[in-house]
């Protein structure tokens, strides 16, 4: 009961605000940038792909940086600020194994030399996710740019706001509604998980406690559950798991044939199953054929995942800097 009346909470909380976030979305634009700080999308792309390069996990971080800080307060950037005292979203549990900070910093600080405080970290975000996408194979899409980046960063926004890797459809539909997205948007978001990977303990409960009693999940193929039980042992904190154990790097419908024959490393992944909206499109999308759209979906659902809770015009600032402590 406590649960459901805090994701009651939650939606309320946000419809109330959502005329505002309707209004802010609107004033974003495409080549925001075309002016002001010409090419800048291309040499943040250019830097992003050397970095790929050398390594071959930091798109799907990236990716995983620019959800995380549209969820937690807003795709303001305010997942990159530090604290002195662990109060920041950053600090929070959810945002505990997120990764790519050094790189947006990287960026930043050649966007910086060619056009100073003109680019806020928060666009530098969603170009990056938009680049890591395209990098692992996935489609070439544009992003919506005139974002400005906050200067408020609560860890109980990032505990509060992340849906939970053990969350159900009803759950993860409602995690998602609370920040103006569709069911459609989750289902199709839920395939970020295409590329990646996860920590241990993001999915023992699936291993060692599916219902409270010390059992197993019922929905995981056998095999898959033994080979995870022997890398992930009770109480191994340390280890990951890729999320699609077909083709981890490379962006395309393993993910859900991943799902459809029960090797979904992720609860809130194996629940897209258990119902009917989610089930008919992860069945459509084992099928290669539909490769196209998915990928028209994927990048749609993108972009309106990067107008939650948007700052533009005269609210927010330009930082040099993307990571300042803000206490």
């Amino acid at each position: 009961m406590a649960s459901r009346l805090s994701l009651l909470v939650l939606l309320l909380v946000v419809a109330a605000a959502s005329a505002t976030l309707t209004s802010t979305a609107a004033q974003l634009q495409y080549g925001y940038y075309n002016t002001t700080c010409p090419g800048v999308e291309d040499l943040v792309r250019e830097e992003l792909l050397a970095m790929f390069a050398a390594d071959m996990t930091l798109p799907a971080g990236l990716l995983r940086l620019h959800f995380h800080d549209c969820f937690g307060a807003g795709c303001d950037a305010t997942l990159l600020l530090k604290s002195h005292n662990g109060t920041a979203q950053r600090d929070a549990d959810p945002n505990s194994t997120v990764r790519g900070y050094e790189a947006i910093e990287a960026v930043k600080a050649k966007v910086e030399a060619a056009c100073p405080l003109v680019v806020s970290c928060a666009d530098l975000l969603a170009m990056a996710a938009r680049d890591a996408v395209n990098f692992t194979q996935g489609p070439a899409y544009q992003v919506e740019t005139g974002r400005r980046d906050g200067n408020v960063s609560r860890k109980e926004d990032a505990e509060r706001f992340l849906p939970p890797a053990d969350g159900n459809v009803t759950v993860l539909t409602q995690y998602f509604a609370a920040q103006n997205l569709s069911a459609k948007d989750m289902i199709v978001l839920s395939a970020a998980h295409t590329i990646g990977a996860a920590h241990c303990p993001s999915f023992s409960k699936r291993l060692y406690n599916s219902s409270g009693a010390g059992d197993q999940d019922p929905a995981m193929d056998p095999a898959y559950a033994k080979n995870l039980t022997a890398a992930c042992p009770p109480g191994n904190v340390a280890s990951v798991q890729p999320l699609d154990p077909v083709s981890p790097n490379r962006f395309d419908l393993d993910f859900y044939k991943s799902v459809a024959n029960g090797t979904a490393l992720l609860g809130s992944d194996a629940a897209l199953l258990e119902d009917s909206l989610s089930f008919a499109y992860v069945q459509l999308m084992t099928n290669d054929s539909y490769l196209d759209t998915f990928f028209a979906d994927f990048a749609a659902s993108m972009i309106n995942m990067g107008r939650i809770g948007v700052r533009t015009g005269a609210d927010g600032e330009i930082r040099d800097t993307c990571a300042i402590y803000v206490d």
